[in-house]
């Protein structure tokens, strides 16, 4: 065997070592996830919310009154670069065929990016665009997680203290790479670009998924809700890979709908 070949041979063998050690390692490690997303939805109590409180909804939302009652219409894509010290996100959804001719092709755009550290990921920029609504971004300065629309450049609409860990609606999925899955309930301050909340997570029961034409064995987390916040949120990782095999979010009672997003197929990182 060669020296050339010998040094190949140490590389990957040490790149594999310190990404089992730490998690994420040393090497850039890329993969992307494919989700089917479907909504199960009441268009009357939507109608019914709006016209009771006078609010218009907005081009994206228009998806829910098309929808009648449970219905696939997005496959949505992430991109994962996972390296040392660093991560980056970048999610696109898009609408289904007759939707997005409906709808205009609007898209559901995500992009996360931040730091890796002891804890896993940390978002030091989110940003969101659903449609045609705003760009939506939230960022880290200093002390506090500032609130943008449409320019980080523009004046913050918004701002919430912050120190220590955050998260986003995307790191809240692939948090636990390369880390153990909490034995308990885990508190987790998440930004949906909008404002700052802290989720509880709760670790419920493990049980045999069924996936990609088998059975994987998977661990459902579900939040905690209250008065103020009734929107419910569960999320099942693969005990394995500990990557998100589904997520269901329900939303507020305004809107009657139920998001399912489920994975197509467990990729490999490469």
């Amino acid at each position: 065997m060669t020296n050339i070949t010998l040094n190949r041979l140490f590389s990957h063998i040490f790149c594999y070592l310190a990404f089992s050690a730490i998690g994420f390692g040393v090497c850039a490690q890329t993969a992307q996830f494919e989700y089917d997303l479907k909504i199960t939805a009441d268009p009357t109590k939507r109608a019914a919310y709006l016209k009771q409180s006078g609010e218009v909804p907005s081009p994206y939302e228009q998806v829910f009154s098309l929808v009648k009652g449970s219905m696939s219409v997005a496959t949505v894509v992430d991109k994962v670069d996972i390296r040392k010290d660093q991560y980056h996100i970048n999610s696109t959804g898009n609408l289904a065929a007759v939707l997005a001719t409906v709808l205009n092709d609007q898209k559901l755009l995500r992009d996360s990016v931040g730091a890796i550290t002891n804890v896993g990921m940390v978002t030091n920029t989110y940003q969101e665009k659903r449609g045609n609504t705003e760009l939506l971004i939230a960022r880290v300065e200093k002390n506090a997680l500032n609130f943008y629309k449409i320019s980080s450049r523009t004046p913050p609409v918004g701002s919430a203290p912050y120190s220590g860990r955050l998260l986003d609606m995307l790191t809240v999925g692939y948090q636990f790479i390369g880390r153990e899955l909490p034995a308990k309930s885990v508190a987790l301050p998440v930004t949906d670009g909008r404002s700052l909340k802290t989720y509880t997570l709760v670790r419920g029961e493990p049980w045999d998924f069924p996936f990609d034409g088998g059975n994987v064995r998977a661990i459902r987390y579900y939040k905690t809700t209250s008065k103020e916040d009734t929107a419910t949120f569960e999320v099942w990782f693969s005990e394995k890979e500990h990557v998100p095999l589904r997520s269901v979010i329900g939303l507020n009672a305004q809107y009657g709908a139920t998001i399912q997003v489920d994975l197509k197929k467990i990729p490999k990182f490469q």
